[in-house]
């Protein structure tokens, strides 16, 4: 494009300052002194007569003749096909263009035309390798070479086949090349001349070189997968650790939850253990004093004191055993594999609620039933839970009542129920479907902190089992009152 570019500029030239020798040939040695592409420039007439021409050139005129019929045009200027031409006794392919001359009536009256050395673009091409038997190069359209290949083939000399081109501008194919080598052959048509830019590489580089990506993409493969599997373990032990962290904090959360709702149940039902306790103290006390006293009578036999002691022995065990029952459910204990006797806690529950049911007038009635499994959870969880319910229903009834606890295990289910039922005024229908709501009460202000049946509940889901509440009010009912229903699996 750009020697054509030349040529149009040159003919301008020679349009615009007339046809002078002097000025052509200084641009002419100016033209081959700044391209070395140019060989040689020449001048001719209408009937393709030189009237000028640059040294060393042999002018054939059979050569030039009619080049405007063999050629082909582009952008105005015409371009002969590749031909041999002898310099300095030298055969080398070389490229004519050809340019019109036209006087001031824009009539043609002659041509100015250029030999281009076309070595160079077989040079340009042959830079241009594809791995180790991969080359470029450039035919026209019988399959001529117009540039030396990399692997021998001569310009103008040889050939390959054009069959397997099709009608497109470009194709890619499987041939056999000038060698006779199988190769992957692709094609590009050159625009505005009948001329072919081909590229060659044998099949089997192609092969071996997919047989090498295979292997490469096997090894980034694994070595990726095992970058993956090494980072999502790291990421996933980094997980794991922050959610074992998280869980351990929020699980002694609620274990102190747990411990604080549970201590202030005791704290209502020991309430009337001040009474339980006095007593056998007292007892206690009078006996020994009386032992004492009799001890100082030399008369007093020793049955009798014995007797006095054995009085004072059992009731310091009483004493002792209403501590002991006081202290199990205080204490703060966990385990996930235990199993736990429902009668057994909920009866030991009642020797510590039992009196504080007397001085509140509540009647206790209890319907246990007998051989029935023990429920998959530990001792301290099921305290909890037992001893928020007794002590709300206790609350309910601030005038006295009755208090009825009962147990029954459903084989079919595999569950065991416990109905912890009071007397009291119910709770209201808008209330009761609210009554599992963290820090929701119905006690005054400062009373409760509406955590207690909640956290029941969650330790109740959390064991596989539910409560399910049932209350009634004198406004919708002749018997008020609410029962609660704690179902636990035992497997």
């Amino acid at each position: 494009m750009e020697r054509v570019n030349d040529m149009n500029t040159l003919s301008n030239i020679i349009y615009i300052f007339g046809f002078d020798s002097t000025m052509l040939k200084t641009h002419f040695d100016n033209m081959k002194a700044q391209y070395s592409s140019y060989l040689s420039f020449l001048v001719l007439d209408k009937s393709g007569k030189s009237v000028f021409s640059t040294p060393n050139v042999f002018y054939d005129p059979a050569l030039f003749h009619s080049v405007d019929e063999s050629g082909n045009s582009w952008l105005g200027v015409c371009v002969k096909d590749v031909f041999m031409f002898t310099i300095r006794q030298a055969q080398i392919p070389v490229l004519m263009i050809c340019a019109p001359i036209l006087n001031g009536s824009e009539e043609r009256y002659g041509r100015l035309c250029a030999l281009v050395d076309f070595r160079l673009v077989g040079a340009m091409l042959r830079k241009s390798n594809i791995e180790v038997t991969g080359e470029v190069y450039l035919v026209d359209k019988k399959g001529m070479f117009l540039s030396a290949s990399r692997f021998g083939a001569k310009a103008l000399t040889d050939h390959i086949s054009m069959t397997a081109i099709a009608a497109r501008k470009q194709g890619l194919y499987e041939t056999t090349d000038y060698r006779g080598e199988r190769v992957l052959q692709a094609y590009h048509k050159v625009d505005a001349f009948p001329w072919y830019v081909m590229a060659d590489q044998d099949m089997a580089e192609i092969l071996n070189r997919i047989n090498a990506l295979e292997r490469e993409a096997v090894v980034y493969g694994v070595l990726t997968a095992m970058i993956v599997f090494v980072l999502a373990f790291c990421i996933s032990t980094i997980i794991v650790n922050i959610l074992k962290a998280k869980y351990r904090y929020e699980k002694e959360l609620e274990f102190q939850v747990i411990q604080k709702e549970k201590l202030a149940s005791l704290g209502l039902l020991t309430s009337g253990l001040a009474h339980e306790l006095n007593t056998p103290l007292a007892n206690a006390l009078l006996y020994t004093q009386i032992a004492k006293e009799e001890l100082d009578e030399s008369e007093t036999e020793t049955e009798i004191i014995q007797e006095r002691l054995s009085t004072v022995v059992d009731e310091v065990r009483q004493g002792s055993k209403i501590i002991r029952n006081l202290l199990d459910f205080s204490r703060h204990t966990q385990s996930d594999a235990q199993t736990t006797d429902v009668n057994k806690t909920l009866t030991k529950l009642m020797g510590i609620a039992g009196p504080h049911c007397t001085s509140k007038k509540i009647k206790v009635k209890k319907e246990l039933e007998k051989g029935m499994p023990d429920i998959k959870a530990d001792a301290s969880t099921l305290q909890a839970i037992l001893t928020n319910l007794v002590s709300n229903a206790i609350e309910a009834m601030p005038d006295g009542g009755m208090l009825r606890l009962k147990t029954r295990y459903v084989p079919v289910l595999k569950i065991i129920k416990t109905e912890i039922a009071d007397s009291g005024t119910g709770i209201h229908k808008d209330e009761l479907i609210k009554i599992f709501n963290p820090f929701f009460t119905t006690k005054k202000q400062g009373e409760g902190t509406g955590l207690g049946l909640f956290v029941s509940h969650q330790m109740a889901r959390k064991l596989g089992g539910d409560i399910k509440v049932i209350s009634s009010t004198r406004e919708n009912s002749i018997n008020s009152g609410t029962v609660f229903t704690l179902e636990l699996p035992t497997e």
